[in-house]
Formats: structure tokens, sequence, C-alpha cells
């Protein structure tokens, strides 16, 4: 699995390397649209959702499949050409910005997805980003030797601490980060200090928090856990 986002119908859907699965109301995953390779997965407010990654088996599409869009939860997608057609693993959308990391950690953003342009390079040894849920310019970046902390909208990059891990703004007081371990944590200022809650007791795969009390995380044997006191217990 490699993201999770909301479904603007209602629940879950989850990117895997055979397709999008969304959860029904059972909790059981089933697929929606094409069995593409989904590396990349994001929510785009109200009511769309942005994706990147391969072709299915069966596809003529051409590979990579560059950034798309869909409008009906994932059923069908369209390619935005306002970015080069790559393997966008990375794909954030908070607080009105869109950010979009290429193979190469070219950097694109803005308002809307079909308006991106290239602000920057992402931080070396890039693994997530989160953009502030009001301030979309206020982005934390976390890679492999620590966590960055850009002002600008991702043109500069600070460093901010050495948590690594995956992260999800839910609120402005509310910033999660899932560690190597499984470990949980939230901060309340920005990733400036934080405080332990829970674990998910495996290595995550990816994380969603939709509020300050509601988070969904996947590890890398294809489980999936929620939790709905901010990350203190998991089900």
């Amino acid at each position: 699995m490699h993201g999770i986002a909301p479904r603007p119908a209602g629940g879950i859907v989850v990117g895997t390397h055979g397709g999008l699965y969304a959860a029904g109301s059972d909790g059981a995953l089933a697929r929606v649209g094409d069995p593409a390779d989904y590396m990349g997965l994001a929510a785009l407010p109200p009511a769309a959702l942005l994706s990147s990654g391969h072709p299915g088996p069966e596809s003529d599409e051409p590979n990579p499949l560059g950034l798309r869009r869909s409008d009906d939860g994932g059923a069908t997608w369209t390619r935005i050409d306002s970015v080069p057609r790559d393997d966008y693993h990375v794909i954030e959308a908070g607080g009105g910005r869109v950010y979009a990391v290429g193979s190469d950690g070219a950097t694109y953003a803005g308002a809307a997805p079909t308006a991106l342009v290239k602000v920057g390079q992402a931080p070396e040894g890039l693994i997530d980003l989160a953009a502030h849920p009001t301030r979309g310019t206020s982005v934390v970046a976390t890679t492999q030797s620590g966590m960055r902390r850009s002002g600008d909208g991702g043109r500069t990059w600070a460093a901010a601490s050495d948590r690594i891990g995956l992260v999800s703004w839910a609120s402005p007081a509310a910033l999660f980060m899932v560690d190597a371990t499984g470990g949980v944590s939230m901060s309340g200022d920005g990733g400036a200090s934080w405080s332990a809650r829970g674990s998910i007791d495996a290595p995550p795969a990816a994380l969603l928090a939709t509020s300050a009390s509601d988070l969904v995380a996947a590890d890398h044997e294809g489980r999936i856990r929620t939790s709905d006191d901010g990350g203190r217990t998991w089900s």
C-alpha cells in the first residue's frame, strides 16, 4: 500500500500496486477502476482525488502515468498536463495548495493541479510531505535524515528535527507521525515538539489523519488500522 485518502462519497480509498481499493461499510476492500500501480495518492478537496504511478499489465497507457485527477472516486482518471509525465510518489493537497514531487526530486506546486509550476527541489532522501491545513505554503517533509520545514511553499527548506516517519496534518494543532517502528506521535506546533501516543505495532506503509481524533494507517503486511482517539489506541 502506498497511500490512503478520504473518498468523496465517504470512507477511504487505498492505493496499491494492483489498483485502487475502496473500503465498504463492512470494512471490506473492493477495487475501483483499472488495476494500475498507484505509487502516489492524495485527496483534492472538496471532491477529487490525485494519483500517480504505472499502468496495469493490460493497459496501453504510457508509463509512467504522470499526475492524474479523478472526479468520480477513482473510477476514471484524466492526466494533468501542467507537470511532466513522471512517477510522483509524493503528492499532497492542503491549505489551498497542491504539491507533487517527481522522481528526480523536482517539486511542483500551485493553487490548482492544472496550474502547477516547479518551485524547487525536495529535500534529499524525501519520505513524506504534509501541508498545513489552512496555510498551504507551510510544509513539513520527512527524510531519511530527519524532518525539514518550508515556509515558502517548498522553495527553501530548513532542518526541523531528527524525526523520521510518515506524516499527516489533520488540523493546525494536530500534525501526526508514525515512525519506522509503528510508534505514533502528535505535534501541536507544526513539528517543533512532539507527544507520544500509541502504536500500530508494525512499520507503516501509509497514514491518513482526518481530524485530531480520527486516523487510518496501513502497514506493509496489508493491514489497515483505525484510531478514534488521536492515535492512542488502534483497532
